[in-house]
């Protein structure tokens, strides 16, 4: 698993786990940053230290490894971090990838019998502006990115498809929509929400939520329904064409900072900052997961709006637990 310390990448091992793999998992830097892995899990992964943009230590963890399966996860995972940093992602979330086949080619010239399964983790982002003309979407679909985002993970499935015809790799792309779940992070929307609101909550705040667009609606999974997902998908023994891992419904975005304020049992004022609207943003962008249902039987099976109560309250309980240490002292 790259990027395996990630919020994907955390919930990812504990399902491997469960399910009896043995997992190697590849970071930035060791030790590894946990979230959501017990240590006992921590304890029973093969951590690594590699960094996707380096082509010779990918060659050397793949060696070292010799895995049945990859997940590529690694990455920019951020629309607004892509932003932020455009060229880097753009070479870390494609370039990384080409760095990823190259290696498991190099390895194979070595090993012929060398065959894993793949999988790259693409985003419903790179549907861009076809989202203007469809919802749901699904895979036959063209890839129009409108953001640096979107561009990047077009380009990684690009890569990810031409290693796959070129040197028949096992490569199976997925295109993830919205994932939530505890452990995620800002700045995406669910815990940048339920970041603000636990501060008001611990009263380190005003009681003023910030907000970008409230009437958009986005298509979102538990993280552990779409790990799930991956784990199945890499049962297959060829790959097929590009999954959609979405649940097939659009939530407003109004309504996820609805249910957090909510569970934080505080009354706020919304105030809509510019810095937080997209200009040109598509208004409702959901993904069909029909082919992925039709070839693993997988459903999303967990409900959205407890995934995010559950994420504001794991973010809250960092609050609850430094209220205690200050306490202590």
């Amino acid at each position: 698993v790259t990027g395996a310390d990630g919020f994907v990448g955390q919930h990812l091992i504990a399902e491997l786990l469960e399910h009896g793999f043995a997992v190697a998992g590849s970071v930035l830097d060791l030790p590894p940053a946990r979230s959501t892995l017990t240590p006992d899990r921590v304890a029973s992964v093969d951590w690594k230290a590699a960094d996707v943009r380096d082509h010779d230590a990918l060659v050397r963890l793949v060696a070292a490894t010799m895995p049945d399966r990859i997940y590529h996860l690694a990455g920019f995972s951020s629309g607004a971090l892509a932003s932020r940093y455009a060229s880097e992602a753009v070479h870390v979330n494609a370039g990384g990838t080409v760095n990823l086949c190259e290696a498991v080619v190099a390895v194979r010239r070595m090993d012929p019998d060398f065959d894993p399964r793949i999988l790259v983790m693409g985003s419903g982002d790179a549907y861009g502006d076809a989202a203007r003309e469809s919802a749901p979407l699904e895979e036959h679909m063209p890839l129009r990115p409108v953001s640096v985002y979107g561009l990047s993970k077009a380009a990684q499935e690009l890569a990810a498809h031409t290693y796959r015809r070129a040197h028949r790799l096992r490569i199976f792309v997925v295109r993830g929509f919205n994932l939530v779940g505890p452990g995620q992070e800002p700045p995406f929307v669910v815990p940048e929400f339920a970041d603000q609101v636990a501060r008001i909550a611990a009263g380190e705040r005003d009681a003023v939520v910030e907000v970008g667009n409230l009437d958009v609606e986005r298509d979102f999974t538990d993280v552990r329904d779409a790990v799930e997902a991956f784990r199945r998908l890499m049962e297959l023994e060829s790959p097929g064409a590009a999954y959609n891992v979405a649940s097939g419904h659009g939530v407003r975005i109004g309504t996820i900072l609805d249910w957090i304020v909510d569970e934080g049992g505080v009354a706020v004022d919304i105030e809509v900052s510019p810095d937080r609207v997209r200009p040109g943003e598509i208004p409702r962008v959901m993904g069909n997961a029909s082919r992925l249902a039709a070839d693993t039987d997988w459903q999303p099976r967990r409900d959205v709006e407890a995934a995010v109560r559950e994420t504001y309250r794991w973010i809250r309980s960092r609050f609850d637990r430094t209220e205690d240490e200050n306490t202590a002292v």
